[in-house]
């Protein structure tokens, strides 16, 4: 069995509209879609859930939400178009 292609997205809302086959859903802030700068546990546990879930068969359409918690308020300051 071949690994199907899946997106990362930080924004759901978006990824509803454009419906890519399999997408995988992080609130983390943008330009850290992996984790933070260093945090090489947080990238490497994020690229495996990629792997896992392109190997996985899914409903079309699928958008799953991943664990992951971002420490600090920087996303919903991005998301109010505040300074960072």
């Amino acid at each position: 069995m071949g690994i199907a292609t899946i997106s990362l997205t930080l924004v759901r809302e978006m990824t509803e509209l454009v419906k890519p086959s399999k997408a995988l859903y992080l609130k983390h802030p943008f330009g850290l879609t992996l984790g933070g700068v260093g945090d090489s546990a947080t990238h490497e546990a994020v690229l495996k859930e990629c792997l896992r879930y392109a190997a996985q068969t899914l409903p079309a359409g699928s958008i799953v939400e991943l664990p992951y918690v971002w420490k600090d308020d920087l996303r919903e300051r991005q998301l109010r178009k505040e300074a960072h």
